[in-house]
């Protein structure tokens, strides 16, 4: 018969493992087993992803050494003999201090790294016994005979959490400031299973180590008011809702007077106005192999978040010989959907020719279902290609389209003579990047 009773972390003040734990920790050992893809060791307790969790999330934590008083059971006995013999091992381990200033407070990398070290020792474990996952809960009387196989194991798993946890916590970062307003906790914690696939996308941790600390510049363009907007100064009016606070120090006749006038002092809040989509078309032939397709990447990235922070629809498209499937993004997207363009850009490698007219027309008929309104259509190559400039001006004004060109380290008459702008990059630098997203 299952025993109900209520188990205690293993971890000095967190005393009973309730409901909300107990949830926290199904949610580890789900993320563990899809990581895995397949059956974890019955040795990995809901318990025992309840500590991991909190050895990572708590600054100092330690053991609770009262723990084990009153229990007589000899199988709950065992069990949390594994669990204080697996935490002991993660907290002496000098790797998790490696570890640790990604997770503290965090509960999402705290669950990414928790996730991530009990499936690399579930791999670790099932490849030390010959007898394949069924004799894997035989670890556990090990364990409990004090088998010291296991500190050397935590370690080793541990160095692959390190890369797991940087990379996620770069990306919550990241989709922190594109989705600002948006992020929340919940929508983050909604989004682990995605976050911590992206985390072992192969480039994805150079795309973000070049994008980290790149200022997006303010809005560009008109402006119209909008009581919920943004303020851009003061002005005298009547509309309550703007109403400026140092007004509501008046006297209530005076301030009854000057409403009547309308003469009360008010916010002068503004949007950007409508407009159409920034559409990145990204060249991804043989030539851009290596550095030029990481530092193109990460222009996307940027123009990314430059489009959310205008309320503006986002488009990116991938071509070579032929123009691949574009992703999108509304200005009402979730965090998942931003983590979805995501992984689209730092999946796609470089190979293959060039057709960059073709790439243009596709981004221009997408634009026309869009609805037509004014676009931005940048397009980043190396590539010399010959093009017909009277076909695709047609088709930009017909899409009532900008075009802008980034040739990276080359040059091509016929898009400039089509460009609205054309600017050519010497250096795939942080410095060159800033002027692309401030070029359109």
């Amino acid at each position: 018969m299952e025993n109900n009773k209520l188990k205690k972390s293993v971890i000095e003040g967190v005393g009973v493992i309730g409901d909300i734990r107990r949830y926290r920790g199904s949610k580890i050992l789900e993320l563990a087993y899809k990581l895995a893809n397949r059956k974890l060791p019955d040795i990995f307790t809901l318990e025992l992803a309840v500590d991991i969790f909190y050895v990572f999330n708590l600054p100092l934590p330690s053991l609770d050494e009262s723990i084990a008083k009153d229990i007589k059971d000899k199988g709950e006995l065992e069990e949390l003999t594994f669990r204080v013999q697996l935490v002991s091992s993660l907290i002496s381990s000098s790797n998790l201090w490696r570890v640790k200033p990604y997770t503290v407070a965090d509960s999402v990398t705290s669950i990414v790294a928790s996730a991530s070290l009990i499936e690399r020792l579930s791999r670790m474990l099932s490849s030390r016994r010959e007898g394949g996952f069924s004799d894997i809960d035989k670890s556990r009387e090990e364990a409990s005979r004090g088998d010291k196989g296991l500190e050397e194991l935590v370690n080793k798993a541990l160095d692959q959490v390190e890369r797991d946890v940087k990379v996620a916590k770069d990306a919550k970062r990241l989709l922190t400031s594109i989705a600002a307003g948006k992020g929340s906790i919940l929508a983050f914690d909604e989004s682990i299973e995605e976050i911590m696939r992206l985390a072992r996308e192969t480039d994805i941790s150079k795309v973000l180590e070049k994008i980290e600390g790149i200022k997006i510049p303010a809005p560009k363009g008109k402006f119209e008011k909008f009581g919920r907007g943004w303020i851009d100064g003061v002005e005298i009016g009547s509309d309550l809702e703007r109403l400026h606070y140092s007004q509501l120090s008046l006297p209530w006749i005076y301030f009854l007077a000057l409403f009547a006038d309308s003469q009360l002092l008010l916010y002068n809040k503004v949007i950007h106005q409508s407009r159409g989509p920034i559409y990145v078309l990204l060249d991804k032939s043989g030539s851009m192999v290596g550095s030029k397709i990481d530092w193109a990447r990460a222009v996307t990235i940027a123009l990314l978040k430059r489009a959310v922070s205008e309320s503006r629809g986002f488009y990116a498209r991938f071509f070579d010989s032929i123009a691949y499937p574009p992703v999108s993004l509304k200005p009402s997207s979730k965090v998942s959907d931003t983590i979805r363009i995501l992984s689209y850009l730092a999946r796609v490698k470089a190979g293959g020719g060039t057709d960059i007219a073709r790439a243009i027309v596709s981004a221009c008929e997408d634009i026309v279902r869009e609805g037509g309104k004014v676009s931005d259509i940048i397009l980043i190559s190396d590539g010399e290609d010959r093009i017909s400039p009277d076909l695709l001006s047609r088709m930009l004004k017909r899409a009532n389209a900008k075009l802008h060109t980034i040739m990276i380290q080359g040059h091509n008459v016929y898009l400039k003579q089509i460009s609205t702008r054309y600017m050519t990059v010497k250096k795939l630098e942080s410095k060159e990047m800033l002027k692309v997203i401030d070029f359109i």
